[in-house]
């Protein structure tokens, strides 16, 4: 893969030192000379410098270790520091996909600033020389043009490439990821294997045997509901009272929770490739932890994970790993906005883009082009233009999606003449009150929720539009997820599966602890007696298997018993997914609104639509990106 300068550079993680790059000054307040420490609260915790100075310049910047999510934030780390030292400057631009981290990053060198005695606000004010080049175009071709940097847009990247094709990722960020770099990291798909894992309890069985007892809605329905029926059959008179599964049945499912509402054929041939995949990413260097657990939303436990890693992160290091490896020919446009297709007669034969410091680019296909820019969930006028399932989702609402998750490639498609279908749903999901992240918390997302009055109010595996509901109706819109000290999937150094330290989740109070359910409650403003009923009567559930409050079906997912030290995290409903996009088929071409394909071009992951219907099944996004992405990959280069 050609990369950047200083892709193999050191991590936050590890630390990072830049020294000064000259360039221009224009600050004349001076410093008093030494080496200052500075904090600021970053995305995931506090960042914390160290900035050295002489009497007329910053000569040097040394950023601490952190847990800042390292793909995200590499970029700034770098960056940042390098052109304030080199500007003289304060006045340095955020990067893009990585706001919270950038300003964390200013921040901390203005507090360290401060005490070396700078005129901060004047250091603000120094301009950055900016070089026009809006009037260059650059031309580059390759077999394959990707739109998008992340999970779908990798594994078509990864997918085209092993079969011999040259590859250009037009990527809007300074980063690769997208928003799958930010899920939690659940890829739902039936897997045998693994499943055995799993106890089959009577409501698994009960969620089965009601789906395939259903009135069939179509053809292909009651084929699937004959099958599994007869595989259900089989397992019943093998005696198995591990977890029974099948893609037929994941399927079923997957098209029950959209209401209907998705395209049968296209949920089962996710289904098919989400299982296929399995031993896929097992192939090119992924590693799944033995027991599948149930996502929030997932409605079934079948979401695996990648072993030893924090959260979607697994999956991108997984495929930018082997892309590394395998030094297959893959080149990265970084901060580089696709806005147009190229037409060659009515097939897609190109793009075009333009970069951060303004060049013209024109990306020409010889094979084919794959769209995979992600949805609308940042696009606060889109979302509301296109809303009809809650009642605002204007900026009072939060997005859990990176800041760049704006709908460009929907709109590009739709100029091209793609058919959008499904685009008023759209997804809300718990995250941080404080931004909106997924992250932020401790214990298991589908875990105990209560309400500000201490009381559990639903069943936590349902589905997330229902779930969501249910939080909105809850005094202040709010829930807490209520964990003990053996159930907060806190590794041995205290962070949580999104690499945050539990203190400086508490210190930001996005988690509160105590050692005792009553101080818990203190703390969080809970009535005391009713939080420890609530506990209480989970535990009971748990050691039963069987919730006689909400009918919650499995347990298998989470440590049965809370016990001491306690925890609570707040969570809010915030937008989170847009079912709604480009029409495609099976094989990920495009579509017109009359059925015929648009010639070139191809899409994957959450940009289309006719997936997921009304709501989507929670880890299903996932196996959307990397499954359907693989095949669009692989389609695009085969022009099949």
């Amino acid at each position: 893969m050609k990369k950047r300068s200083g892709w193999a550079a050191v991590l936050c993680c590890l630390g990072l030192v830049l020294s000064c790059a000259g360039g221009g000054q224009s600050y004349t307040g001076g410093f008093t000379p030494g080496t200052y420490t500075g904090s600021a609260r970053g995305n995931n915790g506090t960042i914390t410098v160290h900035v050295t100075v002489s009497k007329a310049k910053i000569t040097g910047i040394t950023v601490d270790p952190c847990t800042e999510t390292p793909s995200l934030s590499k970029t700034p780390l770098e960056r940042i520091p390098s052109q304030i030292i080199r500007y003289q400057s304060l006045r340095v631009d955020t990067v893009s996909g990585a706001t919270f981290t950038s300003a964390g990053v200013i921040s901390a060198v203005e507090d360290a600033l401060g005490k070396a005695g700078a005129d901060v606000a004047a250091l603000r004010q120094v301009a950055i020389p900016r070089v026009d080049r809006s009037r260059e175009t650059v031309t580059r071709t390759a077999d394959v043009v990707i739109i998008g940097g992340g999970g779908a847009g990798l594994s078509a990247a990864l997918a085209a490439a092993r079969m011999g094709a040259s590859v250009i990722i037009v990527e809007k960020t300074a980063s690769l990821g997208g928003n799958t770099i930010l899920a939690g990291g659940g890829y739902n798909a039936a897997d045998p294997a693994r499943a055995g894992n799993n106890r089959m309890t009577d409501g698994l069985l009960a969620i089965v045997r009601g789906l395939v007892n259903e009135a069939p809605r179509s053809d292909l329905h009651r084929t699937l509901q004959t099958k599994v029926k007869e595989q259900l059959a089989l397992y019943e008179a093998s005696g198995e009272r591990t977890l029974f599964d099948s893609p037929e049945f994941h399927a079923i499912q997957t098209w029950a929770a959209g209401d209907y509402e998705a395209k049968l054929d296209l949920v089962y041939v996710l289904t098919k490739r989400a299982a296929d995949s399995i031993d896929y990413i097992e192939a090119i260097g992924g590693v799944w932890r033995d027991t599948p657990i149930t996502y929030v939303g997932a409605l079934y436990p079948r979401s695996h994970e990648i072993q030893d890693a924090k959260s979607g992160q697994g999956f991108i290091s997984v495929l930018t790993g082997r892309i590394e490896k395998d030094r297959v020919p893959v080149e990265i446009l970084y901060e580089t906005r696709a806005s147009e297709f190229i037409m060659d007669g009515d097939r897609v034969s190109g793009v075009k883009a333009k970069a951060l410091d303004g060049r013209n680019f024109v990306v020409n296909a010889r094979k084919g082009v794959v769209l995979c820019s992600g949805g609308f969930s940042a696009n606060i006028e889109m979302r509301q233009r296109y809303n009809t399932q809650w009642a605002t989702l204007d900026s009072s609402i939060k997005t859990t999606n990176v800041s760049t998750i704006t709908g460009d490639g929907i709109v590009m498609a739709e100029a091209a003449g793609a058919n959008l279908i499904q685009m008023n749903y759209i997804q809300l999901l718990i995250s941080d009150p404080q931004n909106g992240n997924t992250s932020g918390f401790v214990g298991q997302a589908s875990g105990l929720y209560v309400n500000k009055e201490g009381v559990r109010f639903i069943n936590e595996l349902s589905r997330r539009d229902e779930l969501m509901r249910g939080i909105l109706a809850q005094t202040g819109g709010i829930c807490y997820i209520i964990t003990g000290g053996k159930n907060a999937n806190l590794d041995d150094q205290g962070l949580n599966k999104y690499g945050q330290h539990i203190n400086d989740l508490i210190d930001m109070g996005k988690v509160f602890r105590g050692d005792t359910v009553e101080e818990l409650a203190a703390k969080v403003g809970m009535p005391p007696a009713a939080l420890k009923k609530t506990i209480d009567d989970w535990n009971a559930m748990c050691r039963s298997g069987r919730d006689t409050q909400y009918g919650r079906a499995s347990f298998e997912d989470i440590v049965t018993i809370f016990e001491g030290p306690y925890y609570a995290s707040p969570r809010q409903p915030a937008v989170h997914h847009t079912m709604g996009g480009v029409e495609v088929d099976a094989d990920c071409h495009v579509l017109r609104a009359d059925g015929s394909v648009i010639r070139g071009l191809y899409a994957a992951g959450e940009v289309t639509g006719g997936i997921h219907g009304t709501n989507r099944v929670g880890a299903n996004a996932i196996p959307d990106a990397l499954a359907n992405g693989k095949a669009a990959g692989e389609n695009a280069f085969t022009r099949k």
